[in-house]
């Protein structure tokens, strides 16, 4: 598990760069009307490191609840985007830690699998889906002109050092 916890903390700053770069104006764009909005793209980025915290403590038995947790979450701006990761992303991190030793062998079942899996392969699988979405978002961004390059998805370049990742 402490192997996965390192890429959940080594692609922290891409996440937030990205995340923080999501403008107002482009909040309601999607790229085709069967798609998620910017916002709600951002978000389910965003709520990513809750969602799979709640999902392994149980807590969300069922897609309503999993869609309820994303709109109750929406922030109102991209500083809350940050805000969301980062504290989600805490907890996360928090309770693997107290799972260091059992995440092989300790099985749920979620509301969308057929059948148990470990905490670990679970926690393997959300990293690729946050790449996933961050893929997305970045593409998202770059079709309507916002500045962000690789060095920004992989945490090496803040694209806007004048946009505080927090507030």
């Amino acid at each position: 598990m402490e192997d996965l916890i390192a890429v959940l903390k080594s692609r922290r700053l891409g996440i937030l760069f990205i995340l923080k770069m999501v403008p107002l104006e482009l909040w309601d764009w999607k790229p085709d009307p069967t798609m998620k909005s910017t916002a709600q793209l951002a978000n389910h980025l965003a709520c990513s490191p809750l969602a799979i915290l709640e999902l392994l403590k149980g807590n969300i038995p069922d897609e309503e609840s999993y869609n309820k947790l994303e709109v109750t979450n929406m922030p109102l701006n991209a500083q809350g985007f940050v805000k969301l990761y980062e504290e989600g992303l805490s907890g996360l991190i928090s309770y693997l830690k107290e799972h260091l030793e059992d995440a092989h062998e300790m099985t749920i079942k979620l509301f969308y699998q057929e059948h148990n899996t470990s905490i670990y392969k679970e926690v393997f699988d959300e990293i690729g889906h946050e790449w996933f979405h961050l893929g997305q978002l970045f593409t998202y961004l770059k079709q309507n002109g916002i500045q962000v390059d690789m060095g920004a998805y992989y945490g090496y370049r803040d694209p806007d050092p004048e946009i505080l990742p927090t507030n």
